[in-house]
C-alpha cells in the first residue's frame, strides 16, 4: 500500500510538472493558441483512445509490464523534447506524450481497485488524494520554480529521470499476469467487446460511470470557465480568482483523506445523492449569484461533492473488480473522467460562448439536481 501510494504520488508529480511545463514551453517556441490547447489536451484524447484497450491487455499481460513500456516511452520522448527547439517538433513530441498516458495511469488504477477490498474503507480515496497532490500541488510549484531556474530542456530532462524512478517503484508494487476472466486468450478486438457486452448488461456499472461523467465534466467547466467567470463578472483579480481551483482542489483532497470511514458506514444511494445537491448547489451559485463570498462557498461545496462521489465510485468499482476481474472494470471505469472532461472544456466552451458562462453553470445545475432527484438513478443495484 506504501508503495503503490508513494508510486501515485510520484506519477502524479511528473504529471502536474508537465501540464504547467508543456503548454508555456510551445507558447515560448511561439506556436499558435490551437497549438497550444493541443498540448494540454492530448492526455484527454490518449485515455479515450486507450482505455479499453488497456484493460485488455492489463488482464492479458499483467499491470507491471505494460507500466514499465509507458515509462520507457515516456521518459525517451521527454529527453528528445528537451533537445527539441521547432514548434512542430514539441507539438508532436507532445502529443505523443499524451498517448502514451494510459500506459501509466490505468495500471496504477487498476492494481488500487484490487487491493481496496482488503484495506480499511477509509482508504478508499488514498490513491486519489496522492494523485491530486501530485497533479495539483507539488507538481505545479516544481514546475514553476525549476522553469524559473533552469530553463525548459533541464526540466524535461529531470521529468525523464522521475519516470525512471517510478519505473524502479512500479517494478516492486505492481502486479503481473493474474488469473484473468473468460475470453482473456481471444483476440484484442473480441476482449474489447466483451467490456461493451459488460457495461450494455451491468446497470450499476453504467450509473456509476454516469456519476463519474457527470462529476468531471462539472469540474472540467469549473475549471475553465470559473476563472473566467470570477474576473469578468465578479469582479475578483485574476490571482485571487485561481485561488478559487487551489481552494476547491485542496477541500477535494481533505475529504477524500478524511470522510472514507465515514461515508463507508452510511447507504451508499444517500450519499451519492447528498454529493449530487451539493455539486448542484456550487453550480447553481456560480449560475445565479456569481458574487465572490458564493464563489468561494460553492467551490468549497464542490470540493466535497467531487471528494464523495470519489469515494463511493472508486468503493463500488473495487467491488465490481472482484466478480469481472481486474482489465475490464480497469479499462471501463477509465473512460468515463476523461470523457467528461473533454464535453464539459469544449462543449462548455461552445454553451458558454452562445448563451454565456453563467448559462452553463446553470445547465449543469439543473442536471445533477434531476440526477439527485432520481430515485433509482444513485442507488446501488441489489
Amino acid at each position: 500500500m506504501a508503495g503503490l501510494l508513494s508510486l501515485t504520488l510520484l506519477t502524479g508529480t511528473v504529471n502536474g510538472v508537465s501540464r504547467v511545463a508543456l503548454p508555456l514551453y510551445a507558447a515560448s517556441l511561439g506556436a499558435e493558441a490551437w497549438q497550444v490547447g493541443l498540448t494540454g489536451g492530448m492526455g484527454y484524447t490518449g485515455m479515450l483512445l486507450l482505455a479499453l484497450p488497456m484493460g485488455a491487455w492489463i488482464d492479458r499481460h499483467g499491470s507491471r509490464p505494460l507500466f514499465l513500456r509507458g515509462i520507457a516511452l515516456a521518459a525517451t520522448l521527454y529527453l528528445l523534447l528537451a533537445g527539441s527547439h521547432a514548434v512542430w517538433q514539441a507539438v508532436l513530441l507532445t502529443a505523443l506524450l499524451g498517448l502514451v498516458v494510459p500506459l501509466r495511469a490505468i495500471p496504477i488504477h487498476t492494481e488500487f481497485l484490487a487491493i481496496l477490498p482488503s484495506l480499511s474503507p477509509s482508504r478508499a480515496g488514498w490513491n486519489r488524494a496522492a494523485n491530486m497532490t501530485g497533479m495539483f500541488f507539488l507538481g505545479p510549484a516544481i514546475s514553476a520554480a525549476a522553469i524559473a531556474a533552469v530553463g525548459f530542456s533541464r526540466v524535461f530532462a529531470g521529468v525523464a529521470c522521475g519516470l525512471l524512478v517510478a519505473g524502479l517503484v512500479g517494478r516492486r508494487v505492481l502486479g503481473s499476469v493474474t488469473a484473468g476472466p473468460a475470453g482473456v486468450d481471444a483476440p484484442l478486438a473480441e476482449r474489447v467487446r466483451l467490456q461493451f457486452e459488460l457495461l450494455r448488461g451491468h446497470a450499476d456499472l453504467r450509473r456509476t460511470m454516469a456519476i463519474d461523467f457527470l462529476t468531471q465534466m462539472a469540474v472540467a467547466y469549473f475549471v475553465v470557465f470559473g476563472i473566467v467567470l470570477a474576473v469578468r463578472v465578479a469582479g475578483m483579480p485574476l490571482q485571487l480568482a485561481a485561488g478559487l481551483v487551489t481552494f476547491q482542489g485542496a477541500v477535494y483532497v481533505v475529504t477524500l483523506l478524511a470522510a472514507g470511514k465515514l461515508v463507508a458506514r452510511l447507504p451508499a444511494g444517500r450519499c451519492y445523492r447528498v454529493a449530487l445537491a451539493l455539486l448542484a448547489a456550487e453550480c447553481l451559485l456560480y449560475g445565479l449569484a456569481p458574487q465572490p463570498m458564493m464563489l468561494w462557498i460553492g467551490a468549497g461545496l464542490m470540493g466535497v461533492g467531487v471528494g464523495v462521489q470519489g469515494l463511493l465510485s472508486t468503493a463500488r468499482f473495487a467491488d465490481m473488480m472482484r466478480q469481472y476481474g481486474r482489465g475490464r472494470i480497469g479499462g471501463l471505469t477509465a473512460v468515463a473522467p476523461p470523457a467528461g472532461g473533454v464535453l464539459g472544456a469544449i462543449g462548455g466552451g461552445v454553451l458558454s460562448q452562445h448563451l454565456g458562462i453563467a448559462a452553463g453553470f446553470l445547465a449543469l445545475g439543473v442536471a445533477f439536481t434531476l440526477a439527485a432527484l432520481l430515485p433509482r438513478f444513485a442507488a446501488p443495484a441489489r
